[in-house]
């Protein structure tokens, strides 16, 4: 009896030591600075500052127990490809803030506390890298072959002109894709490991075309009826503005433009005429404009060219 009670307190003693071990694991919360070095001293060149703007505790009010952890706020400083100091925010809460009951058991929510901030991690490092692709090519492309002026206090996505307007998004499609509603763990480890992640200290808009999941979309509207008979060079100034984005490529690059002429604002907009192209990896594709979610059967189509899973998880 006293070899079964003594078998049985070191069974609980090592219970009880490893729940102490994983309560002191979730409590000191996830260490950015360690956990992503590798792939900060690759995509910054190894020239960056990390800063704790703010740390302290917190929990998840949502999480059927609160179970407090340890977090901290970081700037992130380094310099683009042109020497201009970049910053950026990472919030060390990420991983613990996201709890859903419905498809996510408790256990499971502390499990994937570290996979959901990788989650974060590479749509931060995706996020950054669309903004330096768009200030690239709003200041140094479109001025080409558009007079429209780009000003961010004005418009933070369009250049404006006299009687029409152009948008341009130059951003990673896989950025869609990296969370916990679809199955691309593999993927996201993938983008964030040094061999493969973008160099932002590097970045623009033709180091953007050489990503096999990047997308430039270029939208215009001619808004003034005396330049709509300007449609078709407006088509050909946005595939010679995408043809200079796919020359960078090697994969031929992805691509979608409308031109459309168009009356009336809000929900008394009517669209005149309208021509739109999608390309990917150089060849156009078939996708209905009228459509619904055209937009995002052409993501769907170039991620998973790339093997993306494209269908959202089944909730349990």
């Amino acid at each position: 009896m006293r070899t079964k009670a003594k078998a049985a307190l070191i069974a609980a003693a090592a219970i009880v030591g490893a729940a102490g071990g994983l309560w002191l694991t979730w409590c000191r919360g996830i260490n950015y600075e360690k956990r992503y070095k590798d792939l900060f001293d690759k995509t910054f060149k190894g020239d960056y500052k990390i800063t704790v703007t703010e740390s302290g505790f917190t929990y998840n009010p949502e999480a059927p127990l609160k179970l407090p952890f340890r977090y901290k706020i970081y700037d992130v400083e380094y310099k683009d490809k042109n020497g201009k100091e970049r910053h950026f925010e990472i919030d060390g809460r990420a991983g613990y803030q996201i709890y859903s009951s419905i498809d996510e058991s408790f256990i499971e929510y502390i499990k994937n506390r570290s996979k959901k901030s990788d989650y974060y991690i590479a749509s931060a490092i995706a996020a950054d890298g669309y903004e330096i692709a768009k200030n690239d090519v709003y200041n140094n492309i479109v001025p080409k072959y558009f007079d429209a002026k780009y000003d961010p206090e004005v418009s933070s996505i369009r250049a404006l002109s006299d009687g029409y307007s152009i948008a341009v998004f130059p951003f990673d499609s896989s950025i869609f894709y990296f969370s916990s509603d679809y199955n691309n763990k593999d993927k996201v480890t993938e983008f964030l490991s040094p061999e493969n992640c973008p160099i932002l200290s590097d970045f623009d808009f033709r180091e953007a075309a050489k990503s096999k999941t990047f997308e430039l979309a270029v939208h215009i509207d001619i808004t003034d009826e005396s330049k709509f008979d300007m449609i078709d060079e407006f088509t050909e100034k946005a595939e010679a503005l995408c043809s200079e984005y796919t020359a960078a490529s090697d994969l031929g690059g992805n691509y979608h433009y409308m031109v459309r002429t168009k009356i009336g604002e809000g929900d008394e907009v009517k669209v005149i005429d309208r021509t739109d192209v999608y390309v990917i990896n150089g060849e156009k594709v078939d996708i209905d404009k009228n459509e619904d979610r055209a937009s995002q059967k052409f993501r769907d189509m170039i991620v998973e060219k790339c093997g993306y899973n494209t269908e959202k998880r089944s909730k349990t």
